[in-house]
């Protein structure tokens, strides 16, 4: 079994590249090398301060979205704080007012 010479991966027995690899030779062939070379480092690989800006970003965007959370944790308190006084405000009206009529009968 004789393997592709630039994958390694699939095999040919009458060539020494495999399809896939042989297509990528004869794009090579209508461009430089070096022209191929300079495409796939700005299309694959990225620069060390773009994927550090990307993560800056989504890091930004985490801790937007956490912020938010913990705000709407902090209403959804509060709302319940503010309820629980009202209810206890109403029950001690509604208490004072059957007294009231209690001792009026």
């Amino acid at each position: 079994m004789v393997y592709c010479s630039l994958c390694q991966e699939e095999y040919s027995i009458f060539k020494t590249h495999c399809i896939t690899c042989e297509k990528i030779k004869r794009i090579l062939n209508l461009y430089s090398k070096e022209k191929i070379l300079e495409i796939l480092e700005k299309v694959c690989l990225r620069k060390s301060e773009k994927l550090q800006e990307y993560k800056i970003a989504e890091s930004k965007k985490q801790l937007e979205t956490i912020e938010e959370e913990i705000e709407i944790q902090e209403k959804t308190e509060k709302f319940k704080e503010e309820s629980q006084r009202l209810n206890q405000s109403v029950m001690e009206d509604l208490k004072k007012k059957l007294t009231h009529i209690k001792r009026g009968t």
